[in-house]
């Protein structure tokens, strides 16, 4: 921990510096301050005694903050990247905890919710942002009140909705690698009991790497969307949201350059009987030429995604209390066929076609009586996959069906009393009950079926079987919290809680037939993952309102902690690892410097290990113990401001921003070959309005040293593969914006 007191005496000399220079400039001026709904109820943030970061309309636009993935920008200690192999799917690890298969058989760690509808799968949740009114990341385990697998934290969006008044705005993008965005809204009011809103987007961009095999561009983006909300006052207290959203997307999949180097006359590892390839197995060389942003792939690759979402939301305000009803539906579909080695032969290809919809429906009444403050709920969700796939290693494999069904529901409440005395004592309780049938069957590519559901070896050795499972999860969860306000300005706090998130099955995995009638196994249940945290923390707003500094510090103490590893086959292994206990520092800050610079900063470390030698990475084939959590920097920082210029011409506006991740691994197993490299990336922007117009340009920047590093990979040395993920290179280009 001795880096962690070292980035926390930095972060707090930084800001008081800031402090001081504001309070000798003297001026009157305060920041704004920041409501968010994190217990379910409007509130400062400076009085939630829980870790949030909120971000609001002006970040997005000043800070370039345009999809799920930027709020890396905002928020200490989390990483969030496109999962591997995937273009619209979200891997986000938060203070070392998090989910990187993509599979709906692994629920994420971090839940996402839209205007409080739950957001299950990591497919789709890339979120490019338009609409949003801001965005709140709680981090740490949620088990009150957000309670559906939430053990890491929540973000929540919160989207714009209408008010009534008729405004229209249109902007859009153009810069480097042939970008073209643009974005549309309009919100009208229809009558006094009726109004609307629509927005559209289309963001589109070619490859930044190039596939040298067809010498096409890959990793582009192509994306279409659109949004519609209705408010309608059904009588003097009820209030009815209605929206409606639609996203299709036809980038191609995520596509990995080669970083196994070794000459072709070496030989490759053993490989195993089950999967060895014709001979001779001498792959083509890869990385001949050092870029990273260079591959060869002998794929026809697709990956197409449609989503659908309607909701229904309607709050009633009684004298003490209000009553809130959360109605949803969502479907996707994702085809995907993907080159996951990096090379021009068939070494590692997946294919996949998933349907998936969901139903899920929310009642809570929130209140206050006298100096309790309260809310109470109920919670239900259902949820449907199914997904014919196929994997290739080396030759094609098993076509296999995986279809998996889940049923949850929860009843909570949480209270909090403030005390005439400046203390204020929180309590909460949640009850999660879910249960899950999964069904898999595997048809062997010579056409040979088991019918009866025993395995079956077909003749070119492989199983073909059908299986059924269900099993059922259920847990009480708790939070109980402490604070003491000393003054209006300053609050300290103490908390601490429980997390859940089911258990499930090892979807990727396989039965097996040997030749003399061995069976294997490894479709496993995966137990339920546990969590107790402890935090504390202060929140201060300080210089007559022109600084606001919170700090805290967390242990989180996980048990049975659900981890997907590779084995050295190239399979696919979701299990539990082992209890991990991880602690960390986090600091952020905001700082009005003037009447026209604002700063704003945040620190996080992680100091996270495993109490035991974990199973999973038994299959992952590592040797020794113990190895570091992966996604998990032992420090990330962030730094940026907003400077207004006014001229007699009209008004100036630069901002910048810098985020520094440090060095983490991206696998259980603490390959070398994928690791990635500590890095800072550098964005700013410069905008100029006329005075009194309606119409705005900029310039904008991002990765602006051009930074390199992994986001992902695969490293599977008995296979002879090994295949990394990187970031998009610098972009640049201007924007402009019409609003009337």
């Amino acid at each position: 921990m001795k880096l962690s007191r070292h980035a926390l005496s930095v972060a707090i000399g930084a800001v008081l510096a800031s402090a001081v220079a504001a309070q000798e400039n003297g001026e009157a001026q305060r920041l704004d301050e920041i409501t968010v709904t994190a217990q379910r109820y409007e509130e400062s943030l400076q009085q939630v005694p829980i870790s949030i970061t909120a971000v609001n309309e002006e970040q997005f636009e000043k800070f370039q903050i345009d999809r799920l993935d930027k709020l890396v920008y905002t928020t200490p200690n989390i990483i969030i990247e496109n999962n591997t192999g995937t273009s619209s799917a979200a891997k986000i690890f938060l203070r070392g905890v998090g989910a990187d298969e993509s599979l709906f058989t692994a629920d994420p760690a971090v839940a996402v919710y839209i205007d409080d509808v739950y957001i299950p799968r990591q497919t789709g949740a890339q979120i490019a942002l338009y609409d949003i009114e801001r965005i709140e990341v709680l981090r740490g385990p949620q088990g009150t009140l957000y309670g559906r697998n939430a053990t890491g934290g929540a973000i929540k969006y919160i989207t714009k909705k209408p008010d009534g008044n008729n405004t229209f705005t249109v902007d859009g993008a153009f810069g480097n690698l042939e970008r073209r965005d643009l974005r549309g809204s309009a919100y009208f009011g229809l009558n006094e009991a009726v109004s609307g809103g629509v927005a559209v987007m289309t963001k589109n961009r070619e490859g930044y790497s190039t596939n040298l095999t067809t010498g096409a561009d890959v990793n582009d983006q192509e994306l279409h969307s659109a949004r519609a909300t209705l408010r309608m006052a059904a009588s003097d207290i009820t209030t009815v949201d209605v929206a409606l959203d639609v996203v299709r997307e036809r980038n191609g999949p995520g596509m990995a350059s080669c970083v196994l180097s070794r000459p072709l006359s070496l030989p490759r590892p053993p490989i195993p009987p089950a999967t060895t390839p014709p001979a001779p197995f001498n792959y083509p060389g890869c990385d001949t030429d050092g870029d990273p942003y260079t591959l060869s792939s002998n794929l026809r690759t697709k990956n197409d995604l449609d989503q659908f979402g309607a909701s229904l939301v309607s709050e009633t305000e009684f004298e003490n209390f209000t009553w809130r009803n959360v109605l949803a539906y969502r479907e996707m579909d994702n085809l995907l066929n993907g080159d996951f080695d990096g090379q021009n032969a068939v070494l590692l290809h997946i294919f996949q076609d998933q349907t998936q919809d969901q139903k899920s429906f929310e009642s809570q009444f929130a209140g206050a009586t006298g100096n309790l403050r309260w809310v109470i709920g109920g919670f239900y969700f259902d949820e449907a996959n199914e997904q014919p796939t196929q994997q290739s290693v080396f030759a094609p494999g098993v076509l296999e069906l995986i279809v998996q069904d889940t049923d949850a529901y929860a009843l909570y409440g949480q209270g909090t009393f403030d005390f005439e005395n400046g203390f204020s004592l929180t309590g909460g309780l949640r009850y999660s009950d879910e249960t899950k049938d999964f069904f898999k069957s595997a048809t062997c590519t010579n056409g040979q079926a088991s019918p009866d559901g025993n395995a079956f070896r077909c003749a070119n050795g492989q199983t073909a079987y059908v299986t059924r499972r269900e099993d059922s999860w259920s847990s009480v969860d708790w939070r109980a919290a402490l604070d003491y306000r000393f003054n209006d300005e300053v609050m300290a706090y103490g908390s601490a809680a429980t997390g859940f998130k089911s258990g499930g099955f090892n979807g990727r995995g396989a039965i097996t037939r040997s030749a003399t009638g061995v069976i294997s196994d490894a479709i496993t249940t995966v137990d339920e993952e546990n969590v107790l945290s402890y935090e504390v923390g202060v929140k201060s707003t300080l210089a007559d309102g022109r600084l606001r500094l919170n700090a805290n510090y967390y242990y989180n103490d996980y048990t049975d902690l659900q981890l997907t590893a590779i084995d050295p086959n190239g399979a696919f292994v979701l299990r539990n690892a082992a209890d991990v206990t991880i602690q960390g520092i986090e600091v952020d800050f905001a700082a009005l410097l003037s009447e026209n610079f604002q700063l704003t900063g945040n620190i996080g470390t992680i100091d996270g290990e495993y109490d035991s030698d974990p199973s999973v990475l038994v299959a992952a084939g590592t040797p020794t113990f113990p190895n570091e959590l992966k996604q998990a920097p032992d420090l990330t920082w962030n730094v940026g401001f907003i400077w207004d210029i006014p001229t007699e011409v009209g008004g100036f506006t630069w901002s910048a921003n810098a985020h520094f991740a440090d060095e983490h691994y991206q696998n259980v197993a603490n390959s070398e070959l994928i690791k990635t490299d500590s890095y800072t990336l550098v964005d700013s922007r410069l905008s100029y309005a006329p005075s009194d117009s309606n119409w705005e340009v900029a310039l904008f920047g991002r990765n602006l040293t051009d930074e390199d590093y992994i986001t992902g990979g695969f490293d599977i040395g008995a296979l002879g593969i090994a295949a990394a993920y990187y970031n998009v290179p610098r972009t640049y280009g201007a924007e402009f914006k019409v609003s009337w």
